[in-house]
């Protein structure tokens, strides 16, 4: 039977690469490049928009311990994640234009999956689709979803960091190093900032000119990707014990810790581009220059991309969305960022979440479940549990469920424990 898959994105083609291996005919619908978004510079699959981390790996990380559950759960798009890796510590960074290469050849190679690039402006209720369009669905495709939730449109503003040249870089101000040296070799670039520099470059964003939102969009900005000027307002230290936290980075050149630290982590595995670490951004494109070129090291930067910031749609999925992700009384599921699950990781586990209750369903299973103490049980349920102040959310330990009789001491480890033991028993769908 056929399945529609709307949207090219991380949750689109996990779900589409599931589908067919299980085989299913599927329709992947990706509008670019007949229509482009705000964010998008490519109509490549998979492009990723914002940083290009998945962030970190160990299981004692929230999305270590994520990254583990969807590799045991057969993610398609986390192979090709590893395959296209760039050297960023103990994080998952990722060369974009490799990965994006990578997951075009996965789904042109795979004879079940037909890709469609038309727009497309109409969902049917009565017909077996998972919608995946992410933060920056069209206009009329957001209009028909709307129609068929009977649900006002939420949205909050999102934000992209610069990218610069490392050809452009003043190296001997700079130093290579990893946080608490994790690693076996110094992936990244570390601007050190003394007192002076610090309290200059914070004066500066706190009145630096921003792109103010249009009259008719709210600013609702996700506190998990905070421009770096708004940060700054939140008060004088705020950057220190943020993106710009110094401890474990101290200067191998004069044994000290720097007053501030300004990180840079490699876009490709050649190292020829890299990106400014937290510092997503709606600062006007001169500004930036300007500012960031204060940064030590970056006093004749050529900046490839300077940020930017866009408006991210997504669904108040308490009330629209049921415990497998479909909206009731209908064959269409939903994932990734139009669900409020917000990151890489949890846009590809989504995917496949949706995926395989989609394949659930249309077997009449309507008993699947995926248990609530793993990484993506616990976070479908934080997405579709009622709650009136619903807003987009990473993965994180608060949203697994307490072990009885554990305090606070010893929690985290109980927690990482009964997740990984529910892998002993279950076993989600597989082709």
């Amino acid at each position: 039977m056929r399945i529609k898959v709307i949207g090219g994105g991380l949750s689109g083609c996990e779900a589409a690469l599931q589908l067919a291996a299980a085989g299913h005919e599927v329709v992947l619908h990706e509008m670019r490049p007949n229509r482009q978004t705000p964010a998008h510079r490519t109509s490549r699959l998979a492009e990723l928009v914002c940083s290009n981390s998945f962030k970190g790996l160990g299981l004692t990380s929230a999305h270590g311990l994520f990254k583990a559950e969807l590799q045991r759960a057969g993610s398609k798009l986390l192979p090709l994640a590893f395959a296209a890796r760039v050297p960023a510590g103990e994080s998952l960074a990722i060369d974009r234009e490799v990965f994006s290469d990578q997951v075009e050849s996965a789904i042109s190679a795979e004879a079940g999956i037909t890709l469609s690039r038309e727009e497309v402006t109409e969902i049917r209720p009565d017909e077996w689709t998972l919608v995946a369009t992410g933060p920056l669905s069209s206009e009329a495709l957001t209009e028909s979803l709307l129609a068929l939730i009977g649900s006002k449109r939420l949205f909050f503003f999102d934000s992209i960091a610069p990218v610069v040249e490392a050809d452009s870089l003043d190296w001997d101000k700079l130093y290579l190093k990893n946080r608490w040296d994790k690693g076996d070799i110094p992936d990244f670039v570390n601007c050190p900032m003394n007192r002076e520099e610090y309290d200059a470059f914070v004066s500066g964003l706190r009145h630096a000119d921003t792109v103010e939102p249009k009259p008719f969009e709210k600013g609702e900005l996700f506190e998990g990707c905070l421009p770096i000027e708004e940060m700054a307002k939140r008060g004088e230290e705020t950057l220190r014990y943020g993106p710009m936290r110094p401890i474990g980075l101290m200067d191998p050149r004069n044994g000290k810790v720097p007053y501030a630290v300004v990180q840079l982590r490699a876009e490709n595995a050649q190292k020829t581009l890299y990106n400014l670490v937290g510092f997503q951004t709606r600062l006007k494109w001169g500004t930036q220059k300007q500012l960031f070129s204060l940064i030590p090291g970056l006093a004749k930067a050529s900046f490839v991309r300077y940020g930017a910031m866009h408006r991210n749609t997504f669904l108040h999925s308490p009330s629209v969305l049921d415990g497998a992700l479909r909206i009731p009384g209908t064959r269409v599921f939903c994932a990734g960022q139009l669900t409020g699950a917000e990151g890489y990781t949890e846009a590809v586990g989504t995917g496949l979440y949706a995926a395989s209750m989609l394949v659930a369903a249309m077997r009449g299973d309507s008993g699947f479940r995926w248990p609530e103490n793993t990484c993506l049980g616990a976070l479908v349920k934080h997405l579709t549990s009622p709650n009136p102040d619903f807003q987009p959310m990473n993965f994180n330990f608060g949203l697994l469920p307490k072990i009885p009789g554990i305090g606070k001491t010893g929690r985290k480890e109980a927690q990482i424990a009964a997740c990984l033991a529910q892998w002993e028993s279950f076993r989600p769908w597989s082709a």
